[in-house]
């Protein structure tokens, strides 16, 4: 029987205008309600990852693709890049892409070389400036940064690359970090198998969390590889797709 939900954020549980539907909402608390649990699964840092409605701020959340878990406010899980690789890797990248953006998530805090609309950003003309820390990520749109590994080296083996393309992102992560790896470890907390796991998602960072829980449940939005390995596809974030199947394990 599932009794975990493991729910992204953007473009799943989200719909297009940042919101969460009320239909969503009361599925998630009569969820709750009926004893399960559920868990947010999302590649945002944890200031962004809150963002979301009051109604479901108590949730445990994976953040950072699993590169973190924080629970009750605190984060219970960490995974990061060693500092001295974090520098490397970017000064890999500025030195191929002079001109490019670069971000680089340390602490709950982005921190960028170049003006970002993103939340809660630090603007730091000279990254390399800064006193090298270990970093959950570093992020670059995924056209500069094909355009940057054409002439760097591979990464080290602290670290790899998450590409999407339905984002123009590009997420270099500790090696080992996955939203699966995560959810792994919580459910080892908890003494609750895979098997017992739902799990909702859109993107390539989902794929993995899709694939190795007992229900993959991919949107109707998703990207072709979460659809290959999902168990069924469900109607699009701003169709309900999430409240629909939730609806259906409650009555099953």
């Amino acid at each position: 029987m599932i009794s975990v939900l493991a729910v992204d954020l953007d473009e799943t549980l989200l719909r297009n205008d940042g919101s969460v539907s009320p239909r969503t909402l009361e599925s998630l608390a009569a969820w709750e309600a009926s004893g399960r649990r559920a868990v947010i699964a999302t590649g945002r840092p944890p200031r962004s990852a809150r963002q979301i409605p009051p109604a479901l701020h108590h949730l445990p959340c994976v953040c950072y693709n699993g590169a973190a878990i924080y629970q009750d406010g605190k984060a219970v899980y960490t995974r990061t890049m060693p500092a001295d690789d974090v520098w490397q890797i970017v000064d890999a990248l500025l030195t191929a892409m002079p001109g490019g953006r670069v971000g680089i998530e340390i602490d709950d805090v982005l921190y960028v070389n170049q003006p970002s609309e993103r939340w809660g950003h630090v603007h730091i003309p000279d990254l390399l400036g800064m006193r090298p820390r270990p970093a959950a990520k570093i992020i670059m749109s995924l056209r500069e940064y094909e355009q940057a590994v054409t002439s760097t080296a591979s990464l080290p083996a602290t670290a790899k690359a998450l590409l999407s393309e339905k984002y123009d992102l590009a997420q270099i992560m500790p090696t080992g970090s996955s939203k699966a790896t995560a959810l792994h470890h919580l459910m080892e907390m908890w003494a609750i198998s895979m098997d017992h796991v739902a799990a909702f998602g859109d993107d390539v960072n989902d794929v993995e969390m899709v694939q190795e829980a007992g229900l993959g449940v991919a949107m109707d939005n998703a990207v072709d590889e979460v659809k290959a390995v999902a168990d069924r596809i469900t109607a699009s974030n701003d169709a309900d797709g999430v409240a629909l199947v939730v609806e259906e394990l409650l009555e099953s």
